[in-house]
C-alpha cells in the first residue's frame, strides 16, 4: 500500500494528513513532503494528521522523529493526531509519544497551548 499525504492549514498549524503504510519504503516521502511544507510557506508549526495510518514500521517512526529535528527544538513545534488504537500503542512502545505531545483529535491538538504539557484526558497522551 502506498502512502497519501496531503496539507491544509487551520488556525496557523500546517496539518499533514498521513494515510497508508509508513515505513522504509515511504518515510522518505513523509520527510520531503514536511520539509516542501515548512519550506514554501513557512510553517514552523505542524501538525501530523496520523488518523489514517495503517501500518508504521521503524523507519516511519524516526521519520516522525525527523520531522522534529526538521522544525528545530526552539523554533518550531510538532504535534501528532492519533486516535487509541494500534497505531498510538505503537507511538508509546517505541517512546516516540514521550518526545512529542499526541492527541486523540485535531481538535485537541488545534486548541491545546503551545507547547503545554499534556494528558489524554486534558488533550494529548503522555
Amino acid at each position: 500500500m502506498a502512502l497519501f499525504l496531503a496539507a491544509h492549514w487551520e488556525n496557523g498549524w500546517a496539518v499533514l494528513e498521513i494515510k497508508g503504510v509508513l515505513d522504509g519504503a515511504t518515510a522518505r516521502e513523509l520527510r520531503d513532503f514536511a520539509a516542501s511544507v515548512t519550506a514554501q510557506h513557512r510553517h514552523q508549526r505542524l501538525i501530523l494528521e496520523l488518523s489514517e495510518l495503517t501500518h508504521a514500521d521503524t523507519d516511519g517512526l524516526n521519520a516522525l522523529m525527523s520531522v522534529r529535528t526538521l522544525l528545530g527544538q526552539d523554533q518550531g513545534e510538532l504535534r501528532l493526531v492519533c486516535p487509541e488504537g494500534r497505531t498510538e500503542r505503537l507511538l508509546h512502545t517505541s517512546g516516540v509519544a514521550s518526545a512529542l505531545p499526541v492527541y486523540p483529535s485535531l481538535d485537541a491538538a488545534l486548541s491545546a497551548p503551545r507547547s503545554a504539557p499534556a494528558h489524554r484526558m486534558g488533550g494529548a497522551v503522555q
